[in-house]
């Protein structure tokens, strides 16, 4: 056999990818925050780039009128609504709907301070607020590290040792702005663990005579045993009752809350889906808004009411006359017709990246709506099953761009939450709803078992397999049968 290498010239194709497809790649896939300093960088490197920013609010991306948001805060309308005669019952203000007063009027009034002051805060700013009263000036380092290591759940991540040589200060000051961290509002908020938790809170009822004897005794010894619901060997080892333990255990169930930051939150019950209250000091900014009008609804790319673009116009003029005399200097040297030109067209470019973004972001939205529009008019239950790709079939994308352009982002419904893109491609949400709702509703004495919460939620038309049910209860955080007696 003879074997002989050669070179010949053949044909073949192949995926060329352009540098404007990487960059609009890049720039279709950054969450809010991340398409924000992308801004801000282009804006350093680049002078021939300007950019317009409207002051919007960041959770409903509603612009400012006089620095306060009209649809989150509303202070006009209630303001208004009062002087007109109406109820001065404070629990119906958050249902006064905005008007969009005109804005002149509003800057007629007479300047007042306390317009501008928010009703809320976060917790930190509550809890920072209550020691400093209580600690030394010199002391209030300690206290805002403290604060600054709590969990979304109220606990302390961080020891007193540690604490101390963070701040190069003795672990007597540490423990003693902890013991008055440990004594403010919401109870148990400073702990480091659940057992002590559950005692600072028990200490309250101790200090009324309101709690049961044994109480301290079970959750200082006894917490998993409870737990698990062992209450005759609990009642053996204690030398109590049996029912004595059960009575304990009612009262710490029904009064004490093994998340105590979440005491501090206005929502009671949180939506299937993302829940925003999980850290209050977090605020995620929707990417897109879906309002509610008199023809259905109507989707908007937040970023494209903030943001506005534009070429430098000394920029874009020398730009034009380069263009006109390509065949002459135009007053300009080689250097600097090759500076205006790289600036030019590297701004016009970044503007056509982001413009491509809000197109597609638009594009996606506007088919969400059209698909999902029960889902948005009558809740989770009606969630249709939808996956990325045949959501890209849909809008004539490719399935890879629709991932990208949906990773990291966020919706405000017209209820007024904020959801993940994801939601919308989650068909279990619509199960877990039903389910919340059976054990809602179950006999606390006699609560269903997995076998037949799938079996409820088969007669209702979502059927599902036994381990699936128990699957998405443990998502929900609710605890198994025996433990829910």
């Amino acid at each position: 056999m003879y074997l002989e290498q050669m070179q010949g010239v053949a044909p073949q194709q192949g995926l060329n990818i352009s540098a404007k497809l990487i960059a609009s790649i890049k720039i279709l896939q950054c969450s809010a925050e991340e398409l924000e300093q992308s801004i801000a960088h282009e804006m350093n490197e680049n002078p021939a780039l300007e950019v317009d920013e409207q002051a919007q609010c960041l959770r409903c991306g509603t612009p400012l009128h006089v620095g306060v948001c009209p649809t989150c805060d509303r202070q006009t309308d209630l303001m208004n609504t009062l002087s007109d005669g109406a109820s001065s019952d404070f629990a119906g203000w958050d249902e006064v709907p905005y008007r969009g007063h005109d804005l002149a009027a509003a800057e007629e009034r007479e300047y007042d301070p306390l317009d501008f002051v928010r009703a809320g805060g976060t917790l930190e700013e509550y809890l920072l607020r209550q020691l400093g009263a209580l600690l030394p000036p010199e002391d209030q380092p300690i206290a805002e590290y403290l604060v600054g290591n709590l969990n979304s759940h109220g606990y302390l991540t961080v020891s007193v040792a540690e604490t101390a040589n963070a701040l190069h200060v003795c672990e007597e000051r540490v423990q003693h702005a902890l013991d008055m961290l440990q004594l403010l509002d919401p109870p148990g908020i400073g702990a480091r663990d659940l057992r002590e938790c559950l005692l600072i809170q028990l200490r309250n009822f101790e200090e009324r005579g309101a709690a049961p004897p044994i109480a301290r005794r079970l959750l200082d010894g006894h917490l998993r045993q409870l737990g698990e619901h062992h209450f005759a060997d609990i009642a053996r080892e204690l030398g109590v009752s049996n029912a004595q333990v059960k009575a304990a255990w009612r009262f710490i169930r029904a009064n004490l809350n093994p998340y105590p930051a979440h005491a501090f939150e206005f929502d009671e019950l949180p939506d299937v889906g993302l829940t925003i209250g999980s850290d209050r000091n977090v605020v995620i900014r929707p990417d897109v808004v879906i309002r509610r009008t008199d023809h259905g609804f109507e989707a908007e790319v937040v970023e494209q009411r903030r943001f506005r673009f534009n070429v430098n116009a000394v920029y874009r003029s020398l730009y034009q006359q380069c263009k006109a005399h390509s065949g002459s200097r135009a007053g300009l040297s080689d250097e600097e017709r090759q500076h205006v030109r790289q600036y030019a067209s590297r701004a016009r470019f970044f503007m056509d990246c982001v413009a491509q973004r809000w197109d597609t972001l638009m594009t996606i939205a506007n088919a969400l709506i059209d698909y999902q529009y029960e889902f948005l008019d009558k809740g989770v239950r009606y969630l249709k099953p939808l996956t990325r790709g045949e959501l890209a079939l849909r809008v004539g994308l490719h399935e890879s761009t629709v991932s990208r352009a949906t990773a990291n982002k966020y919706v405000l419904l017209p209820t007024g939450r904020t959801v993940p893109f994801d939601d919308f491609f989650d068909g279990s949400l619509a199960a877990k709803d039903a389910l919340r709702e059976i054990i809602a509703t179950e006999n606390t004495r006699k609560p269903y078992s997995d076998e037949e919460l799938a079996s409820l939620l088969s007669e209702r038309g979502i059927p599902l397999a036994r381990r699936t049910v128990a699957k998405y209860r443990e998502a929900l955080g609710i605890m198994p049968s025996r433990f829910r007696i």
